[in-house]
């Protein structure tokens, strides 16, 4: 038997991903809510927000071209500011990606 909860889309991821594909115009977007394996971590205890709190996140926008990483981050967490402030997430993984990135990384 899994520990992980049966998937159910919640109302931050809804708005995580409208907030992304609005402001980047991703050709491919993926998230993952990966909540579930962190309902016992120290830095939740007494969160109001343990269901929808750590996230993986796949982004590849034309956006990105000529930025590094660090500054792609800052970019989804600027977009995303709401979320990860008052609203509860606690932890994003990001992959992100140009076009080309993606496209080489999918010939391997």
């Amino acid at each position: 038997m899994s520990n992980k909860v049966e998937e159910e889309v919640g109302p931050i991821e809804v708005e995580i991903k409208s907030k992304i594909i609005e402001k980047l115009k991703p050709t491919h977007f993926a998230i993952v809510n990966d909540s579930w394996k962190h309902s016992g971590h120290h830095g939740l205890r007494g969160a109001s927000n343990v269901t929808e709190s750590h996230f993986r996140i796949t982004v590849v926008s034309p956006e990105f071209e000529g930025k590094n990483q660090p500054t792609r981050h800052r970019l989804i967490y600027k977009i995303l500011e709401q979320e990860l402030g008052e609203k509860g997430v606690h932890a994003l993984q990001l992959n992100t990606k140009t076009p080309i990135e993606w496209e080489s990384l999918q010939k391997k």
